[in-house]
């Protein structure tokens, strides 16, 4: 709650917002949740929310969007001169079949995670081909992120054939940035000229435990009219440092860096 409330308090202060996005993992769908829920709603601005993960790990996805009065689990809406595209990834794969995340099902062996299912993939790849307006793809789980030496990651890859068939036709509602959340990092990577942009974590670092952030992390971003993507940036520390076997972990850190990220246009 102190967090929420910190950053709920600066986006009331602050003048010129269009839209405000929680991308998931946000609060459980239950009684103790409603001051939290609350508080977000206070906010007079746009609200957007995202799915992540543990917001199914006691409950199903329609019980999950109902506590937030979420209408669509995806859909597309218009912000400015963007068209903003939210995703739900939230689809785990075993044995051949594709299963939504319910009651923390996704905690099992021998699965693979994080897949949009058909459906969603030939809605995307609709949207994307009628939109008008440059794309912000969100989703709580990474897009255009493979570690060092390995290879795309097949979840990812069935979303990002979408992104890249989809500009071929369609070079006016391209995707200029894709934005996510879920790995508790500040990453940026780029896949096929688009710019993947993992926004760190209000709260922590995980590092097979919690590692708290001194203060709680919000990004205010603007796109200027250049299509530059510009994240001010908010430093902090760690309350404990996290092991020492995490130091390769891309990104990590208890802070949000500044960054001006050049929007590809019609590639």
């Amino acid at each position: 709650m102190t967090r929420l409330e910190g950053f709920v308090g600066e986006a009331k202060r602050s003048k010129g917002i269009d839209a405000v996005i929680q991308m998931g993992d946000f609060c459980y769908s239950q009684p103790e949740s409603e001051s939290c829920i609350k508080l977000f709603d206070s906010l007079a601005h746009p609200k957007f929310h995202v799915l992540g993960n543990h917001d199914m790990d006691k409950c199903d996805k329609q019980t999950a969007m109902r506590t937030w009065g979420m209408q669509n689990r995806y859909g597309a809406y218009d912000i400015g001169d963007y068209r903003l595209v939210i995703l739900d990834l939230n689809h785990f794969k075993k044995g051949g079949k594709l299963f939504p995340y319910d009651s923390g099902n996704y905690y099992t062996d021998n699965a693979t995670h994080n897949w949009a299912d058909p459906e969603q993939l030939a809605w995307l790849s609709k949207e994307l081909r009628s939109s008008t307006k440059p794309v912000l793809l969100i989703s709580h789980q990474p897009l255009g992120f493979a570690e060092p030496g390995q290879a795309m990651p097949p979840e990812q890859v069935d979303v990002l054939k979408v992104v890249t068939d989809a500009r071929k036709e369609n070079k006016r509602g391209a995707v200029a940035i894709c934005l996510f959340g879920h790995l508790h990092v500040d990453r940026l990577e780029y896949y096929e000229g688009i710019p993947c942009y993992c926004v760190n974590s209000a709260s922590y670092f995980w590092g097979g435990e919690m590692y708290p952030y001194s203060k709680p992390l919000y990004a205010f971003a603007e796109i200027t009219e250049g299509g530059q993507f510009v994240i001010p940036g908010m430093p902090g520390e760690f309350v404990k440092q996290p092991p020492s076997d995490t130091d390769n972990v891309i990104g990590r850190s208890a802070s949000i860096q500044s960054r001006l990220i050049e929007l590809p246009r019609g590639i």
